[in-house]
Order: C-alpha cells, then structure tokens, then sequence
C-alpha cells in the first residue's frame, strides 16, 4: 500500500469515491483516507474476493465506485446493484492520472506530452488540449511474463528482474559494432553501440545448454524497451510532441527498461518522463472524474 499526502496545490479530491482499475493482470484501487491519497494493487485473476472483500467493507458509507480498465465490467454491473457506480474510459482515467500524480511530483501543469502505457500490452495516448488515443502495441508485461514462463518456467515478476540486473544482454545480443571491423569508418561510435540483432548470438555456434537466464531475460527486457521507445519517438514526431510520459505496472522496479526507453528518446531528441506511482494512474484518474 502506498500513499500521497495531499496538503497543497489546491487539489481537490472526493472523498465519497473510489477509483478501481482492472486490467488484465493487475487491479488497483484508489482512495483518499484523511489527507493521504491511499492505493494498493491485487492481480486481477487470483485476487478477486480481496476486491470483493475491500469494497463490501465500504457498504452504508454513500461511496461513488468509478470503474475503469479491461476487465472492470462485470464488477461494476454487480457493484451497480449496491452503490453508485460509473465506469469510466481507461484512456480518459490514464491521462487524469498522469496529470495529477505529474502536477504532485513536479509542481506544474504537464505539458502537452504522449503518453505511453506500458502494462499487459501498451497504448499510447496523445494528450495535446484532448486526449485522443494513437495507437499501441502487443509488448509489454504479458509477453514479457508469457514468455519466461514458457521458457524458464518462472512467474515471479521480482524475480525475473533480479535475474535481469545480474544478466548480460550482449552475451546473446549482437550489436552493431560485433558486424562491422573496428577500424571501417563507415559507423560512428554511437551507432556501433545499437543493437543489430536481438539474440543474433545465438546461432549455429552457441552452446544453449550454457544459456544463462539473466542475460535471455535482460535482452527480452531491452528487446521491449527498444521497440516500444522506436514507436513511441515516431509517433511524438508525427505530432510534433516533444516530451514523452512512459508509465504503466511494468515499468515497477523496472531500471533496465526505463534506461532503455531512456537512450531512446535522447537519441531522437525527445524527453522521456518517468512519475513515481504510475502504475496507479487509472485508478488515481477515475478516482478525481
């Protein structure tokens, strides 16, 4: 459980209502309890009698729910018989989220921005005076789980973090400069140190049995950092957007990709922001509509 204390800036949050965002892996509940805004997560499929439990403890205090997320619905057709509800799009309730937890962080409005999701899979929000969703894409958190399961057997997201800060991504990756002799002058230094090809070491000549966990998954982290910073700087271009807001429960703990996303977007001369507590956006934003 985590919290913010609201105390300045003139915020004003209900204190009647409770934000509530399912997704598909993870469900996140905001509320303000006193002065501090209060939010706490639970997976989605393992977890639903603790949100069940949460909410029904909330019975005869005239609370408003505002559901938000993918797998909200049925939860908020039940919950409708019991308190007033709302439920909420998630585009909507990401980008009032990101607003409030930037303005607590950073003490000012945010500025026109995209803003890049990264839970399950990705979206990407354009919030310039509007908010209008982009586009997104199938990486992120559940192909990341999906495939170290399938491969290592291994759910434990902390886990598989820790094996990817001890891993070596280059012992499978091939960067650029592994192609080209050190002495052709046709590739600067910069562009040697690009990743030519995601597992390209991995070939006819490499001992799999001495595959080491940590840097198959270190590279599957980069691989996603790597495409999703790609999109994310093109579509900032498109629309003329200079900074760009990455959040999302897969960023949690998560300093591998945020360098990534971060070399990124330096590289294509754009801003990368990252918020503490973003993985609760959803929640935050459909707490304040």
């Amino acid at each position: 459980m985590s919290k913010i204390i609201i105390n300045e800036n003139g915020i004003q949050i209900p204190s009647d209502s409770i934000g509530i965002d399912m997704g598909q892996s993870l469900s996140k509940i905001a509320y303000l309890e006193s002065t501090e805004l209060t939010f706490f997560s639970f997976p989605t499929q393992t977890s639903i009698l603790r949100i069940k439990e949460f909410l029904n403890s909330k019975r005869g205090q005239e609370n408003i729910l505002n559901f938000t997320g993918g797998k909200s619905f049925n939860l908020y057709k039940e919950y409708s018989k019991i308190f007033k509800t709302k439920i909420i799009n998630e585009f909507e309730a990401n980008v009032k989220g990101i607003e409030f937890l930037y303005n607590m962080e950073k003490k000012k409005e945010l500025p026109q921005a995209l803003i890049v999701t990264i839970g399950t899979g990705t979206s990407i929000v354009l919030n310039n005076d509007n908010y209008e969703h982009v586009g997104g894409s199938a990486l992120g958190g559940g192909f990341f789980m999906g495939l170290i399961k399938a491969l290592f057997n291994l759910n434990d997201y902390e886990q598989a973090l820790h094996l990817a800060r001890n891993g070596n991504r280059y012992n499978v990756d091939l960067k650029v400069s592994d192609i080209y002799s050190p002495d052709d002058d046709r590739v600067d230094l910069l562009f040697r140190e690009f990743t030519a090809a995601t597992l390209g070491k991995i070939d006819d000549k490499f001992n799999v049995e001495s595959l080491n966990n940590g840097d198959f998954i270190n590279s599957t982290i980069c691989l996603i950092g790597e495409n999703l910073g790609t999109i994310a700087a093109i579509m900032a271009e498109n629309n003329d957007i200079t900074d760009i807001v990455f959040c999302g429960g897969f960023l949690k703990e998560n300093k591998i990709l945020k360098k990534i996303l971060s070399l990124i977007c330096k590289v294509n001369k754009k801003k990368a922001i990252f918020i503490k507590n973003s993985e609760f956006c959803a929640a935050i934003g459909a707490l304040l509509i």
